[in-house]
């Protein structure tokens, strides 16, 4: 009987063993990567990690520069705007009509600028009617205040100095 026993203990052992290895309730269940709060937890992180960044970016980002000069040209019989110009800090100046200017034929709309101390007007060049212009000040003696632009109606292919009638002018003033 004692041998009995030792084979019922050992057989016992051996199927509750095997029971339990083959048992599906010991095991964890598998589950999905999208089930499991890691996950989401680390993308919640991320996120947040993003958003703080992106945060700091917008508040911490530098003003784009403005310009340094701008001027309204307007016409002197009624001071009706008619361009715009604005000069960059790197002294590029830009020229924008605001409407339409019409030219006779055989004639060119050129742009003078003067300053307090010139001797004269200096030519910055013919401009095309109605069209944006981009010019570079680099040549000239740094712009102070009191400084102008006139846009004068001169022959076709201009000329050395202002002649012809003053369509448009305006005084240059540092925006704020």
């Amino acid at each position: 009987m004692a041998g009995r026993g030792r084979c019922r203990a050992a057989a016992a052992g051996h199927h509750s063993a095997a029971g339990m290895a083959g048992h599906g309730s010991l095991r964890r269940p598998m589950t999905r990567w999208w089930n499991q709060t890691g996950v989401w937890r680390g993308l919640a992180g991320a996120a947040l990690a993003a958003c703080v960044a992106l945060g700091a970016l917008l508040v911490l980002r530098p003003e784009p520069p403005g310009p340094a000069w701008m001027a309204v040209l307007s016409a002197p019989q009624d001071n009706s705007a008619a361009w715009l110009a604005l000069v960059s800090a790197d002294r590029q100046l830009t020229l924008t009509p605001l409407h339409g200017t019409v030219v006779a034929n055989r004639k060119a709309l050129q742009l003078w600028i003067s300053a307090p101390g010139w001797a004269a007007p200096v030519s910055l060049g013919l401009l095309e009617q109605d069209r944006q212009a981009k010019l570079a000040l680099d040549k000239l003696p740094p712009l102070e205040a009191g400084w102008s632009l006139e846009m004068t109606l001169e022959p076709q292919g201009g000329s050395a100095a202002p002649g012809g009638p003053v369509l448009y002018a305006g005084q240059a003033v540092k925006p704020r």
